[in-house]
């Protein structure tokens, strides 16, 4: 399998949920890719829908979709994270390159969320 070239991405659209409600409905995703090479990379996702009501961001949890791929490099599928949660959700993979060098992806919405 080739690797396409995949740059992080950030894409949402929105729409009126109920217009008198001051609430919005909104589809986010967001995408972590290291890449060092051709058969060196490892990607993390996750994507769903969120629910803005009065300024309050929270996550639709029903709606949310982890990826997670890698190539030539180690990962520790035990300390691969997937969480779903109303505030956040992320993925996150933790990896070793052939060199030994240590790095993770890792993918977060809402992105723009501040604790």
């Amino acid at each position: 399998m080739g690797l396409v070239s995949i740059a992080s991405v950030s894409a949402w659209t929105s729409k009126a949920l109920i217009p008198s409600s001051g609430c919005w409905r909104m589809y986010d995703q967001d995408t972590d890719t290291p890449s060092w090479g051709q058969d060196e990379w490892v990607w993390a996702g996750v994507s769903g829908w969120l629910n803005i009501c009065d300024g309050r961001i929270t996550v639709d949890t029903s709606t949310v979709k982890h990826v997670a791929y890698w190539s030539g490099v180690k990962v520790d599928r035990s300390k691969v994270q997937e969480y779903t949660g109303t505030r956040v959700s992320f993925t996150k993979i933790p990896c070793e390159r052939y060199n030994g060098e240590e790095g993770e992806a890792f993918a977060l919405i809402p992105h723009f969320y501040k604790h």
